[in-house]
């Protein structure tokens, strides 16, 4: 049962590295395409994609760390990033629309 844990703390870890580096290069893109008319445009829309994307290995890392602790904190922290996941993407959609 140790080596369970084990493997899934292992993997929650992993998915919290991915996401971070995958939010981390949206930035570092988005930084390299804002230059010229429409860049904020631009800029937003990079950072939504990789935002996006990174925020759902959060969620899937949160949702192994209920696994590893099911207790009310855990659900808490697992609703707590689905929201603010979709309120961010919510929020840099509105932004790269224009609105």
């Amino acid at each position: 049962m140790d080596l369970y844990y084990a493997a899934v703390n292992t993997l929650r870890m992993v998915s919290l590295l991915v996401g971070s580096l995958i939010i981390f290069a949206g930035i570092v893109r988005a930084t390299l395409v804002a230059r010229g008319a429409g860049g904020r445009g631009r800029v937003a829309r990079q950072i939504t994609d990789h935002a996006a994307l990174g925020l759902e290995f959060f969620v899937g890392a949160t949702i192994l760390n209920l696994i590893l602790n099911p207790t009310w904190t855990a659900v808490a922290a697992t609703a707590i990033t689905i929201a603010v996941r979709q309120l961010i993407t919510l929020s840099f959609r509105s932004l790269a629309q224009g609105n």
